[in-house]
C-alpha cells in the first residue's frame, strides 16, 4: 500500500466553485489577479516571451546581425538539430524561419538541416557529425545554427570555429561552468528547444512566426516542460493552432492517429504525436519526421505518415522486448544501473519505465562496440544530470535535464562508473525519496463528483508537468456492479455507491480481483465523456485500495 498525500483540505459539502477555488489556491494562485492570469494565459508576444525566458534583446540582436551578414554574402547555412521530438520540431521551426528570413533579405543562401543519425553519428555535435559537415562535398556552410543542442559541445563547436565557420547556439539544456566558443549563445531553461527556436523566430519574423506555433507546442509538451507561465501561454494558444493546422504532414499524422477534426490536447501530443516523431529518430532516420513536419505535398505527407506509423509500431516492439529483459533487475542500490543487448533507440524509454516501476533513478546502457551509449531517467528531487557530472568518470559525452540524461563512455569505464554511481546514489539519495507517494488534490465525497465540476476543470487546461489534471481521493465506496471490458477483460467499469449517490468508475489495466464488492479508497480524475453528442460524467481511477 502506498502512502497517499492529500495536498489540501476542504469542508464537507463544499460546492463545485469552492472545490475549484481550493484547487487553484493549492497550486499557488491565491489572488484574483493570479487566478485570472493563469486561467486566461496572455498572448505570447515577443515582450512577454523575453521577460519570462530571461533572454536579452542584445543577444538576439547579435545573432540576427550575424545571420544577416551571412545572408548578405549568400553563404550556405546549416541548421543543426537533435533527433527527439523537441529537437525535430525545433529544427523545423528554425529551418523554415531562416528560409523565410532569407527571402525577406533577398538572399540566395542555401539553408539545409542536419540532424545526427543516432546510429551513425551518435548524440549531439560529436566528431562524426562534425566530420560529415566539414567534408560534405556539395554543401559548405559558413554559419551553423544549433537548436536543442550545443550548450556543452565545446569540442565540436571549437572544430567548426577552427574551420572558419561561425556558430549560433540555441539550447535549453543545463549548461556547464564554461560555455562553448560559439559566436552567439541563446540559452534559457525556461522552455524547450522548440520553444526557444520559436522565440528567435518571433524576433526575426514578428507575427509571421505564428504559423510555426503548432510546431513549438509539440516540442514544449514532448520535452515535458512545466506548463506554467511562458510554456502555458505558448501551449494554450498553440493547441488551437495545432488543432486547426494547415500543415500537410500534421494533418496526415492526425489522420493516421484517428484524431482528425478533433480539438487536440496535451495528451494527444504526449501519447500520439511525440512518440511517432521520436520513433523515427530512435529506430530509423529522424529526417523522415522532419520532412513530414515541413512538407506541403499531401501525397508525400500521407506516405511519410504511414512510414512513421510503421516506425512507431517497431519502437513499441523493441521497447517491450527490452523491458522483459530489464524488468528482473535487482534493487540492491538506490540507483538502477543495467547494461544489455538493448536497441540503442529505446534505452531512454526503458530507463523511464524502470524509474517509474521501481521509483528510483535508472540508467540503461546498450552493449555494442568500444563506446557504450546510455540513457538515464530520474525521480522527483534527484537531478540525474548533476549526479552524473559529479562522478570522476571521464564521459565521452554527457548532457540532459534534472530528470533525464544521455551519455556515452568507453566500454572499459562501465564497471568503474557503475560502482562509483551506486556508492554515490546510496549516499545522497535518502530512503524516503525512494518511497512512492501517491497524491491527490482533495478528499471529497462521491456526491461532490458532478458533471458541472468536471466541466469547470477544462478551464485549467492545458494539463501537463506542474499543472496536472486534478485528482481526488474517494473513501469507502460500495461496488454495485463490476463489468469487464475489452477482449482480454483487463479494463473494468464499476458502478459505485456512497450514501445513495451512484457513479460510473473506469479502471484501466486493472489487476484487482474480480468481482469487486467494495473499495476502501480510490484516486480518480473527473472526465467528461461525450457519446452521440451527449455529455456525461466519468470517473477514471488511477489507484485503488480494497
Amino acid at each position: 500500500m502506498a502512502e497517499i498525500k492529500v495536498k489540501t483540505t476542504i469542508k464537507n459539502g463544499a460546492s463545485s466553485e469552492e472545490i475549484f477555488q481550493a484547487i487553484l489556491q493549492s497550486r499557488g494562485y491565491k489572488t484574483k489577479r493570479e487566478q485570472e492570469e493563469f486561467l486566461h494565459p496572455p498572448e505570447p508576444t515577443l515582450d512577454y516571451l523575453l521577460k519570462e525566458s530571461g533572454l536579452k534583446k542584445t543577444v538576439l540582436s547579435e545573432a540576427k546581425k550575424l545571420l544577416e551578414s551571412h545572408l548578405s554574402k549568400n553563404h550556405d547555412i546549416c541548421i543543426f538539430g537533435d533527433y527527439d521530438a523537441d529537437g525535430v520540431s525545433a529544427t523545423a521551426i528554425m529551418w523554415q524561419t531562416v528560409t523565410a528570413y532569407a527571402k525577406l533579405q533577398k538572399s540566395t543562401s542555401r539553408i539545409l538541416p542536419f540532424i545526427p543519425d543516432r546510429h551513425k553519428h551518435g548524440y549531439g555535435i560529436g566528431d562524426k557529425a562534425v566530420t560529415e559537415i566539414l567534408f560534405k562535398i556539395d554543401f559548405h556552410p559558413l554559419l551553423i545554427i544549433t537548436v536543442d543542442t550545443g550548450i556543452v559541445a565545446h569540442v565540436g563547436i571549437k572544430s567548426f570555429r577552427n574551420a572558419g565557420i561561425d556558430v549560433i547556439v540555441t539550447d535549453h539544456h543545463q549548461s556547464e561552468k564554461s560555455l562553448p566558443p560559439a559566436n552567439c549563445i541563446l540559452h534559457t531553461i525556461s522552455t524547450s528547444g522548440a520553444g526557444l527556436a520559436w522565440i528567435f523566430a518571433m524576433y526575426l519574423l514578428g507575427d509571421l512566426a505564428m504559423k510555426l506555433l503548432d510546431l513549438a507546442t509539440i516540442g514544449v509538451v514532448a520535452d515535458m516542460m512545466p506548463l506554467t507561465g511562458l510554456n502555458r501561454a505558448l501551449c494554450a494558444h498553440g493547441l488551437k493552432s495545432l488543432s486547426t493546422t494547415k500543415r500537410a504532414g500534421l494533418i496526415a499524422m492526425k489522420t493516421a492517429m484517428g484524431v482528425e477534426g478533433k480539438d487536440l490536447t496535451t495528451y494527444d501530443i504526449s501519447f500520439g504525436i511525440a512518440p511517432r516523431i521520436n520513433a523515427a529518430g530512435r529506430i530509423y532516420n529522424p529526417l523522415d519526421a522532419l520532412r513530414l513536419l515541413c512538407t506541403s505535398d499531401p501525397q508525400l505527407s500521407g506516405e511519410l505518415a504511414q512510414k512513421i506509423e510503421s516506425h512507431n509500431k517497431d519502437r513499441q516492439e523493441y521497447t517491450d522486448r527490452a523491458l522483459k529483459l530489464a524488468a528482473n533487475t535487482k534493487l540492491d542500490h538506490h540507483v538502477i544501473v543495467i547494461i544489455g543487448d538493448y536497441h540503442e533507440g529505446v534505452i531512454g524509454l526503458v530507463a523511464g519505465k524502470l524509474a517509474e516501476m521501481f521509483h528510483r533513478p535508472a540508467l540503461v546502457m546498450s552493449e555494442g562496440g568500444e563506446v557504450i551509449k546510455g540513457s538515464a531517467r530520474s525521480i522527483p528531487g534527484v537531478n540525474i544530470t548533476a549526479l552524473l557530472r559529479s562522478l570522476k568518470t571521464p564521459f565521452l559525452g554527457l548532457g540532459g535535464h534534472d530528470q533525464a540524461a544521455g551519455f556515452s563512455l568507453a566500454k572499459h569505464q562501465v564497471k568503474v562508473m557503475t560502482k562509483e554511481l551506486e556508492l554515490l546514489g546510496d549516499k545522497v539519495i535518502s530512503e524516503d525519496q525512494l518511497v512512492k507517494h501517491r497524491s491527490a488534490d482533495l478528499v471529497i465525497s462521491l456526491t461532490s463528483t458532478t458533471l458541472t465540476l468536471a466541466k469547470m476543470f477544462h478551464r485549467l487546461e492545458p494539463f501537463g508537468m506542474s499543472n496536472p489534471k486534478p485528482k481526488f481521493l474517494l473513501r469507502d465506496l460500495t461496488v454495485i456492479e463490476d463489468r469487464k471490458l475489452g477482449v482480454d477483460g483487463k479494463h473494468r467499469k464499476l458502478t459505485v455507491e456512497q450514501n445513495g449517490t451512484t457513479r460510473e468508475l473506469m479502471l484501466f489495466n486493472s489487476k484487482e480481483s474480480f468481482p469487486l464488492k467494495s473499495l476502501s479508497c480510490v484516486i480518480t480524475t473527473l472526465d467528461v465523456n461525450i457519446w452521440r453528442d451527449k455529455e456525461s460524467l466519468q470517473l477514471i481511477g488511477s489507484y485503488v485500495e480494497l
